[in-house]
């Protein structure tokens, strides 16, 4: 039997090793997040009081940044940006929705704008599923807004709602995933948002920016909110997949799987 030489364990025992540090400290980071949004679900009575109490904070940040921002926002670089344009032409919105009324097929995404696996689901995913299924008018797409990670998250969300009242949501979303910065670092400026705002075709700034601190977004947010509780959503992103009165609740590692299910092709 032939025989593997010392040095050839000891670098396989490393890579094991080095392999097994990398997988726990995803499942770390995939249980802390479950855990905060685990947390807001357990007081799911007063996730309106939550989201008030972020919102108040993302609002007060926002306005440290206010006297800056209209000239930030004519500068910096936006990544991106003609891909998104291209990805969602000719493609109909509306509201948080996007595809056709009649597809037979909707897909509701839950996630926060924050969100790192959020971003890599949007890069990798929805490109194909665009492509194959919401296009050709199989699928629709609907984005709820969670804002569970930090302030950032509160000022990306209202915004996000706010380009849905023009029927821009899902460009402004991506463009946010393309350029997303770390986690809670205050990146999420109206100078930032602004950017990527106006890189967005058709998007009329003021009365988005106006929009965004409205009753009628706060309410959206609030509901997202309660539908993800009711749903037992755990985790973003989280993916509602329905046909008729069929629906299954999938991560992004079942997203595909469940819409070529649904869709029967």
């Amino acid at each position: 039997m032939p025989t593997m030489s010392q040095p050839n364990r000891k670098q396989l025992r490393d890579e094991a090793r080095r392999a097994r540090v990398e997988r726990e400290d995803a499942q770390r980071a995939a249980a802390t997040r479950r855990s905060r949004l685990l947390r807001l679900g357990a007081v799911a009575g007063a996730a309106a009081a939550i989201v008030a109490v972020l919102i108040a904070v993302s609002l007060s940040h926002s306005g440290s940044t206010a006297s800056s921002s209209t000239a930030a926002s004519s500068t910096g670089s936006v990544s991106g940006a003609s891909a998104t344009t291209a990805l969602f032409a000719g493609i109909p919105q509306k509201g948080t929705t996007l595809g056709t009324a009649s597809a037979p097929v909707r897909v509701t995404e839950f996630a926060d704008l924050q969100c790192p696996f959020c971003r890599e689901s949007a890069l990798t995913q929805l490109p194909s599923i665009v492509k194959q299924y919401v296009r050709p008018g199989k699928v629709s797409l609907q984005f709820q807004s969670l804002a569970f990670i930090g302030p950032d998250s509160v000022g990306a969300a209202r915004v996000a709602q706010a380009a849905g009242s023009q029927d821009k949501l899902w460009n402004f979303v991506d463009l946010m995933y393309r350029n997303q910065g770390k986690e809670n670092s205050g990146y999420a400026t109206d100078a930032y948002l602004r950017r990527l705002a106006a890189a967005v075709p058709g998007l009329a700034l003021d009365p988005a920016f106006a929009a965004r601190d409205g009753a009628a977004v706060t309410k959206q947010l609030e509901s997202a909110q309660a539908q993800a509780t009711k749903l037992g959503v755990s985790s973003t992103p989280t993916f509602l997949v329905q046909r008729g009165s069929s629906a299954k609740l999938v991560d992004a590692a079942g997203l595909e799987a469940a819409i070529k299910a649904a869709v029967g092709s």
